[in-house]
This record gives C-alpha cells, structure tokens and sequence, in this order.
C-alpha cells in the first residue's frame, strides 16, 4: 500500500511541481499537493492545513526559498523543508542549509528526492512522537506533583496528646503520591478515632477522593462512636460519587481513653497488628466489610470493646 504524503510546493512552474509529484509516486508514496508561488498563498497553506514536507525553489518571481523559510520558522511549526533549485551557488546553498533548511537539491540530478524526503519525513515523525511522549512524561509529573501536595495536606501536623498515651502515626509511600492514608479523630465524650486508609490507583483522582473521604469521615464522627455506623453512611455518600473502578479500603479504630478500650470495624483493608505493652501480639484487627464505594446497601459494624 501506497504511504500518503502532503507535499506544499513552491514553485511556479509547473512543469516542473508536475515532475517532483511524479518522482514522489514512483517513489511509493500517494501524493495529496499544493503548488504556491507567493508569500501571501504560502503563509496561508501552512495555516490551512498540516503537511508532511514542504519542497522550494530558490528563486521565484515574486517569492524566494530563503523568505519561505524564515515565514515557516516563524510559524514555528516542524515541517521538513527542502530547497530544489535549478542552478545557485555553492556558498547559497551552504547559507539556506545553515538558516534551517533540511536538505538542497539541484533541478538537473533529483535521484535524492526520494529517499531525502523519506528521511525528513521519518526523522520529523520521530521528533514529534518524542514531543509527545516528553510533553506526556510532564504533564504525568505535574499531575503527581499535586497529587503529593494535596497527599501530604491531609495528613495529620502532629499527633494528639492524651493522657496515659503515647501516640504516633507515619506513613512511607513507595511512589511520589500514593493513595495512603492515615488520621486522628475526634470523637464524642473524649474518644480518638484512628484512621488508616488507602485508595486505589495513583494521581490526582485518588488524592481528590480520599480527600473527600477524610472529610466525610471527620463530620459523621464528630457525631458519633458507633464507628461500623460512620463506615456504613461513609460508603452510602461515597458509592454516589466515586466510578466503578475506584474503591477505599479503610480501618477505622475507637480508641475510649476512659475505658482503655479500642473497637474497629475495617472496609476491606489489611488486619491491623496489635500488640500488648510487651510487644506480643493480640487478636488481629480484621476487616468485616467489603472496602467503601462498592455497594451502597453494605452495612458495617463494630467489634466489641477491647482492651
């Protein structure tokens, strides 16, 4: 199959446009072109509509290749741009290949035309997927870079004192901004809610939503200690916000400091380790819910007080 090609010549003759489309289709390629003599038409093309290399004689009665170049530059569009001319001095070609041009042939011997063009077409190609992928690579920086902002404004300052308690919290994420969290919540009658959390995928989104969800988690338990009712209305606001494919898995704990008691109820995050003032380990902290923002009818509840 035939590869197609744009081809913008300036030229005025036509004859001689003829002659290099011709070459063009015996090279293989299927050639869509446009013939222009003037800086007015010129400018206009180029605006008008992409293209896949521009062939320019030196000389015209009104226009020349030099001026066609430096309207292309400024236009600051990447299009190969190769002068074909019928006669002009070494020390000409060697100035129009230093102002930017790609290649410079001579009217008399065109048996480059063909693989010269298919080299700025390709190398021009490689330029651009190479633009793309680094405009990609930045525009997915920029992304995590607020995602780690919005990340590290929802952690906690310091932890809260509380008599008889040491208290500590600290978070390590592999990439730059991962879906981590953790908190420390006021609760009625003097109860500290702990939090540990995770949202699936990396990026703003997830930073956004478990914003969203810290938010909604600090006023249903600024009303309550019921902690598997704070998870249970979490997830029914939560599974009306969030798509199909984004979830939170979370470990909510009460902490009673009257009582010395803890009660949890997990949605669908990781058993939490607990251990003794000697350091051995109690009965794991397991999750009894599957994780909020799957089913908004799923109700969660709170394990019996522990001490």
């Amino acid at each position: 199959m035939s590869q197609k090609l744009r081809v913008l010549i300036i030229e005025d003759s036509v004859l001689d446009a003829k002659v290099l489309v011709g070459l063009l289709q015996n090279g293989g390629y299927e050639i869509d072109s446009e013939r222009v003599e003037t800086a007015p038409d010129f400018s206009e093309a180029i605006q008008r509509r992409p293209w896949d290399i521009i062939l320019a004689d030196y000389n015209l009665p009104e226009f020349n290749g030099p001026e066609a170049l430096v309207l292309l530059q400024k236009s600051e569009r990447d299009i190969p741009f190769i002068v074909i001319s019928g006669g002009i001095g070494e020390d000409l070609a060697v100035q129009i290949m230093k102002s930017g041009a790609h290649d410079y042939l001579m009217k008399g011997n065109l048996a480059r035309l063909v693989p010269a063009v298919a080299r700025e077409v390709r190398e021009t190609r490689e330029r651009t997927m190479r633009r793309e992928a680094e405009s990609a690579l930045h525009a997915a920086n920029e992304q995590m870079r607020i995602a780690h902002e919005i990340q590290q404004r929802l952690f906690p300052k310091e932890a809260p004192a509380l008599e008889g308690f040491d208290i500590a919290g600290l978070t390590q994420s592999a990439d730059e901004a991962g879906g981590d969290y953790y908190d420390y919540i006021s609760m009625p009658n003097g109860c500290l809610g702990l939090v540990v959390g995770d949202v699936t995928g990396h990026g703003i989104g997830p930073a956004l939503l478990m914003a969203e969800t810290r938010a909604y988690l600090r006023i249903l338990a600024s009303h309550s200690n019921d902690v598997g009712h704070i998870l249970t209305q979490a997830n029914r606001v939560l599974c009306e916000d969030i798509d199909a494919e984004r979830f939170v898995t979370m470990l909510l704990v009460m902490l009673d400091p009257a009582t010395r008691t803890i009660c949890h109820a997990s949605a669908g995050h990781p058993p939490g380790l607990w251990l003794d003032a000697k350091g051995e380990s109690k009965p794991d902290l397991r999750r009894n819910g599957i994780p909020l923002g799957l089913r908004p009818d799923t109700e969660y509840a709170a394990s019996v007080p522990q001490q």
